[in-house]
């Protein structure tokens, strides 16, 4: 029986671990406050670098353990509030934040539907979480509610073409009356007869720890979106779709690329004629269980700043004089005791070679990427284009960064 494809054990991967309040094994923190909210910035498309403060107000709801810790070691010069309702997993938190030396965060002990800020943050990062509550657009609700008027969302929610076999087994489950019976489900995948996805995943699970594959199998509450359920939702919430998120996940996956597959050159610039959301729609119909993971930054209705296709953040890209990030940080790593260690040295924070060296090595703080790109007979517009800024200027992918105006 042939197992899964590399692509799909990277998306089962992604799914059955993201979602655990666990401890990850590598933290890091910047030594320049500014680097972060700059390379956010420059995401959507602001490459003047005014769009997010370096002391911003960050929320991150449903922190779990890691991720308000990790968004309070990116930006040391802001303030992070992180809710959740599981004091286990804030008392985790607490501990990994003493060992890294974090001042700069705040846990509560809080839900999203009970909590009640008020246009108080410039930024907040909610990932992996509304899709777990009965009513997600209730909580988005209350999270739009939360943000400034010119405030940043970042958003995750699962897409639905990357959990068809699991809410496919857990409707299947809830017709045999089991939907919570763990032992039932074990035995039910070892017995499954059919070759297909299906099959081939919930054996490649079958070893994970009980709670791990009951979280992903049983999961009594769970919520799947495409791109245009996701648009409505975030309408009812008064938000848009801003621009897609690049995490470091979703890169790591190969997930992240929004461009409409399609070889025939009049095709593809038909496509390139669409709207953005229209466009995202497609990618995501079109690609189906390869399309990349929902992860968008999504801003207020009513936000005072003007809005930027994809096709204007390239052309700020383009037009933009940009540096390479020498930046370093300080890490620490994850130890059998369970503590975090510090390194002994601080690290690059563009780690790793980029895909682009010759345009990283060209980048030298007075010439544009469009006279960079013209010296090296590089390609400046089109997918081409919005891939090598991308890929060089975000905070997936931080190896340059512009000189603000």
């Amino acid at each position: 029986m042939p197992g899964p494809s590399e692509h799909e054990q990277k998306v089962g991967d992604f799914y059955s671990e993201f979602p655990y309040p666990w401890h990850v094994t590598r933290l890091a923190a910047p030594n320049d406050a500014t680097l972060y909210p700059a390379l956010v910035a420059q995401e959507l498309g602001d490459f003047g670098r005014r769009r997010m403060p370096a002391n911003a107000r960050i929320w991150v709801p449903g922190c779990g353990v890691n991720q308000a810790l990790i968004m309070a070691l990116q930006f040391p010069g802001a303030q992070v509030v992180g809710s959740d309702v599981s004091e286990e997993s804030l008392d985790m938190c607490r501990a990994a934040a003493r060992q890294t030396d974090v001042t700069n965060l705040v846990l509560r002990d809080e839900g999203i539907a009970e909590a009640g800020y008020d246009a108080e943050f410039d930024y907040i990062a909610c990932t992996g979480v509304i899709h777990h509550h009965p009513d997600p657009s209730l909580l988005l609700r209350r999270v739009g509610a939360a943000l400034k008027p010119d405030g940043i969302l970042e958003l995750m929610i699962y897409n639905v073409f990357h959990r068809r076999e699991i809410t496919a087994f857990q409707e299947a489950m809830r017709l045999l009356g089991k939907e919570q019976d763990l032992l039932f489900a074990r035995r039910l995948a070892n017995s499954l007869t059919t070759d297909n996805g299906l099959r081939r995943q919930l054996r490649d699970e079958l070893g994970e720890p009980e709670e791990q594959f009951a979280d992903t199998w049983l999961n009594p509450c769970e919520r799947n979106f495409s791109v245009r359920s996701l648009h409505e939702m975030a309408s009812g919430a008064g938000l848009e779709l801003e621009a897609p998120c690049v995490s470091r996940l979703s890169a790591a996956l190969d997930l992240y690329d929004w461009s409409v597959p399609f070889q025939d050159a009049k095709l593809a610039a038909y496509a390139s004629t669409l709207d953005d959301a229209t466009r995202w729609q497609v990618c995501q119909l079109l690609k189906i269980e390869h399309s990349p993971l929902l992860w968008f930054y999504l801003r207020r209705m009513d936000s005072p700043r003007p809005t930027m296709s994809e096709a204007e953040r390239d052309t700020a890209f383009l037009d933009s004089v940009v540096s390479p990030v020498h930046a370093t940080e300080r890490v620490w790593t994850l130890g059998r005791s369970g503590g975090y260690q510090k390194l002994g040295s601080d690290q690059a924070v563009a780690a790793g070679p980029s895909r682009y060296p010759e345009v990283v090595s060209a980048a030298d703080g007075v010439r544009t990427v469009g006279e960079i790109c013209a010296v090296l007979g590089r390609p400046a517009e089109g997918e081409a284009l919005r891939r090598m800024r991308i890929e060089l200027t975000t905070p997936a992918f931080p190896y340059l960064r512009s000189s603000p105006s």
